[in-house]
């Protein structure tokens, strides 16, 4: 099963779900539980690679997520502690459009990048999605700082 065919299976599930939460508890309240449940579940998951990522794995195994899909994505800058892609288009955003979900979009899918990036000892920064509607996605991994050498004075 390629990431993208089980990602979609796993949102198509949550789906029902979330929308009967926010009707019993409010969006905010259900967005919540639901991103707090996914975050946790997601530190798991990538906690059972027994190790940190670093760059240059993180830029060979990013294009995986588009494995069997349009997916097209460049990378901007990569050093030792740095990487910055940048996503033109990606299927994830259309398959949300396509089933009437792409509000849940962002919660399901585009959001657990955050813990899943801390968990592996890095700091993502994004400020646009393809999801939101923003025509991008600007990814930006650091190193955590804990994980840089202390510079000698």
């Amino acid at each position: 099963m390629t990431p993208f065919e089980r990602i979609t299976t796993q949102v198509q599930a949550q789906i029902p779900l979330v929308r009967a939460m926010e009707a019993a508890l409010g969006k905010e309240v259900a967005h919540r539980l639901v991103r707090e449940a996914l975050d946790k579940a997601n530190r798991e998951i990538v906690a059972q690679r027994g190790s940190l990522l670093d760059i240059p794995t993180l830029a060979s195994e990013f294009a995986g997520f588009g494995e069997g899909i349009r997916y097209e994505f460049e990378t901007i800058e990569q050093t030792d502690i740095l990487l910055r892609n940048q996503v033109n288009h990606c299927d994830y955003a259309e398959f949300m459009e396509q089933i009437g979900a792409r509000d849940l979009g962002e919660l399901l899918i585009c959001n657990g990048d955050f813990a899943m990036a801390d968990e592996l000892g890095l700091k993502l920064e994004r400020t646009k999605t393809c999801m939101n509607g923003d025509g991008m996605c600007n990814f930006c991994y650091h190193l955590k700082p804990e994980r840089l050498e202390p510079n000698p004075t």
